[in-house]
């Protein structure tokens, strides 16, 4: 009987462990659901459509975010390897991120556009990979066009770069650039872009 009353007292604790376990787990799995639901409302956040404010604010450009672009060199750019394009809202739709790479990983950086507080200007800072930086100033063209010009800093040789960037009807973006490298203006990347679904490159540590 005793032995009976110990083999009961041991299955009755078993339960309860069992059920403790179980409790656990169902908690956790919780957890996780919320992540997985929060997670998602963060990265639709980061693709939504523009609103009216943010495209009064950004113009053409409050269309790009939600959307990957990989970019063609053309003929005559000084850089031969394609560049890809992640686009997305950032500081809460107060900005645009726009971060990039080389396809080998070897170049990159991340670029932050905004409306100046003081100057009600569209301007943008860039932050690379490469040790150097940017500060710019984007002007919306009529016509379907923008182009950006900026100050370098921490480059070696090149001090601006200014850019003009197009839309095609045929729902690509072409650009072109040139560089003030020692004093002179020099011819700078070119690239076709167009949507693709291809990840970022993993940028390469120096």
């Amino acid at each position: 009987m005793r032995g009976f009353l110990f083999a009961f007292m041991f299955a009755l604790a078993a339960c309860e462990a069992g059920t403790s376990d179980h409790d656990a787990q169902a908690e956790e799995l919780a957890k996780f659901e919320r992540w997985v639901k929060e997670a998602k409302e963060k990265q639709a956040a980061l693709t939504a459509p523009a609103t009216d404010a943010q495209r009064e604010i950004f113009g053409p450009l409050a269309d790009l975010p939600g959307q990957r672009f990989r970019g063609v060199p053309t003929d005559g750019s000084s850089e031969r390897q394609d560049d890809f394009q992640h686009w997305q809202w950032a500081l809460g739709g107060t900005a645009i991120l726009i971060r990039h790479a080389l396809e080998d990983g070897s170049y990159g950086g991340d670029t932050y556009v905004y409306k100046d507080s003081e100057s009600e200007n569209l301007v943008y800072v860039y932050i690379t990979n490469a040790g150097f930086r940017t500060e710019g100033l984007i002007r919306i063209n009529e016509g379907g066009s923008f182009a950006a010009e900026e100050d370098v800093a921490g480059h070696p040789s090149i001090t601006k770069v200014r850019s003009t960037s197009t839309f095609g009807d045929d729902g690509k973006i072409y650009m072109t650039s040139e560089y003030l490298d020692g004093g002179n203006w020099v011819t700078g990347h070119s690239f076709t872009y167009e949507q693709t679904i291809q990840d970022l490159p993993v940028l390469i540590a120096k």
